[in-house]
């Protein structure tokens, strides 16, 4: 089905958690009153262009003083994964195979480019968990990366950063709005790693952080944990955790889809000091009766973490 002539839209794309998501309101004539409950599926397109498919979540049909419209929104393909929970289980020596094929493929997900990567020990499943961070949780763990969605629904099992194309924003593109942020709060200064049953501990220091005057300790009970190596990787991935999405610059530009998470934005902005590289993490479009938009989160490549 084709959805009615579409008068203002949002679309924002990330490829992971938050969700890639889809707001489009339509002019409404009432003939698919009938047809939208069964409706569970969207494919939206820019021109000729796939740009998001994924899980309708909700539509409003109304009538008011702007007139009758209808309202649908929706969510990319990782919401299938999102909303379904996983069992706990416990893997011995697992595969990334083996990990797909439990808590990808049963929820109808296809996977496209995929890292060969095993667990040399144990990798568990808690209850609780979603299906998303039953994957995202073994391949942070083993690969150091976080999976993510295409625009058509394909989950790569593989960095979503430097994946995409490398484009320039400097002096000429029409950039309408740019900030800076640093945020401070939830950055770890300490990790302090505890093993129960061995009665080991082990500490690690965010030593940049605390230079620049950061607090802020996190004690974690790991029972069974082997080996003091094993116990320092736990605590040195919290700290890095931490500072994820830390350092983000924002800045919008006139036209819809002028990136998408995974392109590198080479930045040239004076006003606020901005040169250099930058991956797209966050990318939401805009289009209404004022014009379209791309408002872009970058993260800045090769900083110095703190």
């Amino acid at each position: 089905y084709l959805a009615p002539t579409v008068t203002e839209w949002r679309l924002r794309r990330t490829g992971g958690v938050p969700c890639d998501d889809l707001e489009a309101v339509c002019l409404f004539d009432g003939q698919l009153m009938e047809v939208l409950p069964r409706v569970y599926r969207f494919s939206a397109y820019q021109e000729d262009t796939l740009v998001l498919r994924g899980v309708v979540d909700e539509y409003r049909a109304e009538v008011s003083e702007r007139g009758r419209l209808l309202t649908i929104t929706g969510r990319g393909m990782a919401a299938l994964l999102l909303d379904n929970e996983a069992e706990a289980v416990e893997y011995q020596g697992a595969t990334v195979g083996e990990i797909l094929r439990n808590h990808a493929a049963p929820w109808g997900v296809q996977s496209g480019t995929c890292r060969d990567l095993q667990c040399a020990g144990v990798y568990r499943v808690d209850s609780g968990s979603s299906q998303w961070q039953a994957v995202s949780g073994f391949t942070r763990y083993v690969g150091g990366f976080l999976p993510w969605f295409t625009a058509d629904g394909t989950l790569q099992v593989c960095p979503m950063a430097g994946s995409g194309v490398h484009r320039s924003i400097d002096s000429t593109a029409a950039v309408t709005d740019c900030s800076v942020r640093f945020t401070r709060y939830g950055i770890l200064s300490e990790m302090l790693v505890k093993d129960k049953s061995r009665q080991t501990s082990q500490q690690v220091v965010n030593r940049e952080f605390l230079n620049l005057g950061g607090s802020r300790r996190q004690v974690l009970y790991t029972p069974g944990v082997s080996t003091l190596a094993a116990m320092r990787y736990t605590g040195e991935y919290q700290i890095q955790r931490s500072m994820e999405g830390t350092r983000q610059v924002e800045l919008t530009v006139a036209g819809a889809f002028a990136a998408q998470p995974g392109d590198v934005a080479w930045v040239t902005y004076p006003p606020l000091g901005l040169t250099g590289g930058y991956d797209v993490v966050e990318a939401e479009s805009r289009g209404g009766s004022a014009g379209e938009t791309t408002t872009l989160t970058l993260e800045e490549r090769d900083h110095v973490d703190i």
